[in-house]
C-alpha cells in the first residue's frame, strides 16, 4: 500500500507498507525499515523498527493520525493517491475533536488570523497532549470550549471563516 503522509507542521513523505510473515516492511522516502507492531493492554503500541523497540500511541480520525512516539507528537494526514484528498472546503472550516478530552490551552482567540498549520488549541486526551492546527488560512470565528472544558469526540473545537484581506 502506498500513501502520502502529510505532516500538519509542514512537509510530506512517501510511505509504502508491505506485510510479511515476521511483521512488515515500511519504506519512507526510499529508506526501508523492517517493522513490527504489537498492541499493549494500556492502549499503547510497541513499535519495533530495524530491531529497536519504541513505545507509541496513535489515535486516528478519518485520514488523520495523532501520533506520539520518540518523545514527540505529530498530526499526520494519510492520503491515498488513488482516492485523492477527499477534503472539502466545509471540512477545512471546522476543527473537530479527534477523541474526548480537555482543552489545555487556547493558542488563538476569536477574530485572530491563522495560517495553515498554525496551532489553535492544545488538548489532552488519553494522557497525551495534542496540538490541533488550522487546516487552512482564515479568521477564527468560534471557539466553543474555554480552557479546562471537557468535550466529546467530534465536538467542534474551532470554526474558521474566510480571511478578509
Amino acid at each position: 500500500m502506498k500513501l502520502t503522509a502529510e505532516l500538519a507542521a509542514g512537509g510530506s513523505h512517501q510511505v509504502a507498507l508491505a506485510r510479511h510473515a515476521r511483521g512488515g516492511r515500511v519504506e519512507i522516502d526510499g529508506v526501508v525499515y523492517e517493522a513490527a507492531l504489537e498492541g499493549k493492554p494500556d492502549g499503547s503500541l510497541e513499535l519495533t523498527l530495524d530491531g529497536r523497540t519504541h513505545a507509541a500511541w496513535v489515535v486516528t480520525h478519518g485520514e488523520t493520525a495523532y501520533v506520539h512516539a520518540f518523545g514527540r507528537a505529530w498530526t499526520v494526514t494519510l492520503r491515498d493517491p488513488v482516492r485523492g484528498t477527499g477534503t472539502s472546503a466545509s471540512e477545512a472550516d471546522v476543527c473537530l475533536a479527534p477523541m474526548p478530552g480537555t482543552v489545555v490551552e487556547l493558542a488563538v482567540a476569536v477574530g485572530d488570523r491563522v495560517s495553515t498549520g498554525q496551532t489553535m488549541i492544545v488538548i489532552e486526551s488519553m494522557k497525551m497532549q495534542l496540538n490541533l492546527e488550522a487546516a487552512r488560512d482564515g479568521v477564527v470565528a468560534e471557539l466553543p470550549f474555554p480552557k479546562g472544558a471537557v468535550f466529546d469526540r467530534d465536538a467542534v473545537l474551532a470554526r474558521l471563516e474566510a480571511r478578509g484581506d
